[in-house]
C-alpha cells in the first residue's frame, strides 16, 4: 500500500483572501482577468517563508477529487479486471477527497412497518468496498445519502436509517470522514420540497441519532448542508443579503442606517434590468426630516446567468463629500422587479461601518419598511447554524451556457469569505463541481461536453480559480458514470449500450490528463499561492507539504502568454507537463501523463513561463 498524507480536521482562520468590491466589480464584469498582489518573499529557503509571501491564499488545503459511483461497471460485483483498473488509475490521480454517496434500496427496504436493513447486499458490499480502499489509504470520504425513497426528510426514522449505515460503516473500517446528509435537499422533489427549516430539523435529528447508535464524531463529522449554489453566481457569490419583493404601486421599502457625521458611502444592489431607476437615496439629521441624497446612476454590471440563474444586475452606489447627515435611507420605490441588497459600506472621519446584510443587525429597524426578506443560500445559513463541523456544497461553472470562464475565481471568493466567518475553524469544501449540463425534459442531462478535448481546459481553468478563491478542497462530478444514459466522468463504465459505445468506452478522456495532474501534484497539506496573472490566463503555484513547489498555468486564449512568476522557490528542477487542445498528450502505456522536459531554475527574483494559446502547464518538482 502506497503511503499518503493522512487528512486531518485542519482549523482554518476566520475570513478568506480578501478581494476589494471594486476587483470583484472587475472580474465579475468578464472584462480582465483576476490579478492579486505580487508576493514580497525574497528568501530562499522553501520552507521558511511561504507563509510571509503576499500571494498565500487563506485555505488548508485538502486537494482536488472527484464523485465516484461504487458499483461494478458490469455484473453485480466487482470482478478483479475492473477492480485492478479502477485502483491503478485512482491511484495515479491520488485524490484528495473523494465523494461516495448511498442508495437506501442497497441496505434498507421499506416495508410499511419500519423497514429492514441487509448489509449483506451486493450492492452494498461494493460500496463498502469501494469507501474501505479509500480509506485505508488515508483518503477523507464525503458521504450520504442520494435520496429517501418513500421517507419523510424530517422523520426521526430518515435520520436512523443513515446512523445505522455509518455505525456499520465504522465498524467494518470503512469510515466516512464527512456525512452530508441527503443530496442537494434545496431542490429536493416533491409535492413541496424541503424548506431551511426542514433541513435544520433533519439535520437536528441527526445528531440525536448519532448519538443513540454509537456513531464516532470524531471519525465521521455530520457536515453539509450539500447544496446546489449554481444560484450564488447571480449575485455575485453574495451569500448574506436582504431582498424586497416586487410591487406595481403604492408600495416602498427601505432599509436605515446609523452612523453620527456620516460623509461617505457604497452599496451594493441587485435588480433584474440593466436600466433600473427605483433605487433612491436620503440622509437625515435626526430620523425624521430627510433629504434625497443626489447619487449618480452606476454603470449595471451583468451577473453571470444560466438556467438557474436569473439575469441580475449590479449596481454599486457611491457618494461623498455628505454632509449634516446622521442616517442614511436606502430606498425601493414601487416596483414590478425585486431588489437585493447585498452590502453597505459607511464612513465618517474616523470610524466605517461594513453592513453584509446578512441578518440586518447593523440597520435601525424601527424606521426600516417593507417586507424585507433575507438571502436564502442554505450553504451560509447552515454554516451559520452550529449544527455542522464541515461546510461542502455544489458549484458548477456555467462556461457552457455562455458565461466568460474567469467569473468562477470573484464568485467563490466572496462566498467562501462569508462561510469562513461563519464558522471559524470548519473546514469548507465542494463535494460536487464540474461544468452545469443541459437538461432534457425527462430529467437525464447531457454530458457530451465530457468527451471533448476543450473539457480539459474547462476542468483545469476551474480547478486553478477554485483554489485560488479559497476553497479547501473540490470533488469533480464524475469518475467514470452513473448509468448507462450518462457518460459524465474521465472515463466511461464499459460498453453497456451498444449504441453509445465510443461514450462509454473505458478509454481515458481528455479531461482525466489535466484533472489528475492537478490532483496528484497539489496534494493535501500545500500551501496555496495565487500570483498575479494577465487577463485569460490562470495561474497558481503551491509549495507542497515536503517543501516542492507545483506550478500551473492555464491559458484560455488563442495566443502564447508569458507569466513572470516571483515566489520564495530557491533553485528547483521541475518536471514539465503540458496539455494543448487539438494535440495528442504526452501519455504512457496506461494513459497516464508523462513528463515532456525538465526546468530548473529559482523563482525567488522571479522567472518567466510561457505558456502557449490553449493549453495547460504544469511543473512540479514531484514524480
Amino acid at each position: 500500500m502506497r503511503s499518503r498524507f493522512v487528512h486531518r480536521l485542519l482549523p482554518a482562520s476566520a475570513s478568506g483572501r480578501a478581494t476589494s468590491a471594486a476587483l470583484l466589480a472587475t472580474a465579475i464584469s468578464l472584462a480582465t482577468g483576476l490579478a492579486v498582489a505580487t508576493p514580497s518573499g525574497a528568501a530562499t529557503a522553501p520552507k521558511a517563508v511561504a507563509a510571509s509571501a503576499g500571494d498565500v491564499v487563506d485555505s488548508h488545503w485538502m486537494g482536488l477529487g472527484y464523485n465516484q459511483n461504487p458499483q461494478p461497471p458490469d455484473g453485480t460485483t466487482w470482478n478483479t479486471a475492473d477492480w485492478n483498473l479502477m485502483v491503478s488509475r485512482t491511484d495515479y490521480i491520488k485524490p484528495g477527497l473523494v465523494r461516495v454517496m448511498f442508495n437506501l434500496p442497497w441496505y434498507w427496504t421499506d416495508n410499511g412497518h419500519g423497514g429492514t436493513y441487509d448489509f449483506t447486499t451486493d450492492a452494498y458490499q461494493s460500496a463498502e468496498k469501494v469507501i474501505k480502499h479509500y480509506t485505508d489509504e488515508g483518503v477523507p470520504v464525503v458521504s450520504g445519502l442520494f435520496g429517501i425513497g418513500s421517507l419523510a426528510y424530517t422523520d426521526a426514522e430518515t435520520a436512523t436509517v443513515q446512523a445505522k449505515l455509518v455505525q456499520h460503516l465504522q465498524a467494518d473500517g470503512a469510515a466516512p470522514t464527512y456525512w452530508v446528509g441527503v443530496n442537494e435537499p434545496n431542490v429536493a422533489t416533491g409535492p413541496k420540497g424541503y424548506s431551511y427549516a426542514d433541513w435544520t430539523t433533519a439535520t437536528g435529528n441527526l445528531a440525536s441519532a448519532f448519538a443513540t447508535y454509537g456513531v464516532d464524531t470524531k471519525r465521521t463529522v455530520i457536515s453539509g448542508a450539500d447544496t446546489a449554489e449554481a444560484g450564488i453566481s447571480s449575485y455575485g457569490g453574495d451569500l448574506g443579503s436582504q431582498t424586497a419583493p416586487s410591487c406595481t404601486s403604492g408600495c416602498n421599502s427601505s432599509l436605515v442606517w446609523k452612523l453620527a457625521a456620516l460623509n461617505t458611502f457604497t452599496a451594493q444592489v441587485y435588480a433584474a434590468s440593466a436600466t433600473d431607476t427605483s433605487v433612491t437615496f436620503q440622509t437625515s439629521p435626526d430620523g425624521t426630516t430627510w433629504k434625497n441624497l443626489a447619487v449618480s446612476a452606476p454603470t449595471p454590471v451583468p451577473m453571470v446567468t444560466g438556467k438557474n440563474g436569473g439575469g441580475m444586475w449590479r449596481y454599486t452606489y457611491t457618494a461623498a463629500g455628505i454632509s449634516n447627515a446622521k442616517y442614511l435611507r436606502l430606498s425601493v420605490a414601487s416596483s414590478p422587479l425585486e431588489h437585493t441588497v447585498g452590502s453597505v459600506d459607511l464612513a465618517n472621519a474616523t470610524t466605517s461601518v461594513d453592513d453584509s446584510l446578512g441578518d440586518l443587525t447593523q440597520t435601525q429597524t424601527a424606521m426600516d419598511t417593507g417586507a424585507w426578506n433575507g438571502n436564502d443560500s442554505w450553504w451560509l445559513r447552515s454554516a451559520q447554524s452550529g449544527l455542522l463541523g464541515a461546510s461542502e456544497a455544489h458549484f458548477y461553472d456555467q462556461e457552457l451556457y455562455g458565461a466568460a470562464p474567469e467569473y468562477v475565481e470573484p464568485v467563490l471568493t466572496q462566498a467562501v469569505s462569508q462561510v469562513r466567518a461563519a464558522a471559524p475553524g470548519s473546514p469548507v469544501f465542494l463535494g460536487e463541481t464540474g461544468m452545469k449540463a443541459a437538461q432534457f425534459p425527462d430529467g437525464s442531462k447531457d454530458y457530451g461536453f465530457a468527451l471533448q478535448t476543450t473539457q480539459a481546459l474547462r476542468m483545469a481553468d476551474l480547478a486553478v480559480q477554485e483554489a485560488r478563491s479559497g476553497i479547501d478542497g473540490a470533488a469533480a462530478w464524475c469518475l467514470d458514470g452513473y448509468d448507462s444514459t450518462d457518460f459524465c466522468g474521465m472515463w466511461g463504465r464499459g460498453s453497456d449500450d451498444p449504441n453509445t459505445v465510443s461514450a462509454h468506452s473505458t478509454a481515458l478522456r481528455p479531461w482525466f490528463y489535466t484533472w489528475s495532474l492537478l490532483s496528484r501534484y497539489l496534494p493535501a497539506g500545500s500551501t496555496v499561492h495565487a500570483p498575479a496573472e494577465p487577463a485569460g490566463t490562470r495561474v497558481l503555484a503551491a509549495q507542497l507539504p515536503d517543501g516542492g513547489w507545483t506550478f500551473a498555468l492555464v491559458n484560455r486564449t488563442s495566443s502564447a502568454q508569458t507569466v513572470t512568476l516571483t515566489e520564495p522557490t530557491g533553485s528547483l528542477t521541475l518536471n514539465k507537463y503540458l496539455y494543448a487542445d487539438g494535440s495528442t498528450p504526452t501519455t504512457d502505456a496506461n494513459g497516464f501523463p508523462t513528463k515532456v522536459g525538465t526546468l530548473t531554475a529559482s523563482f525567488t527574483n522571479g522567472h518567466a513561463l510561457t505558456v502557449g494559446g490553449n493549453s495547460v502547464l504544469v511543473f512540479t518538482t514531484e514524480s
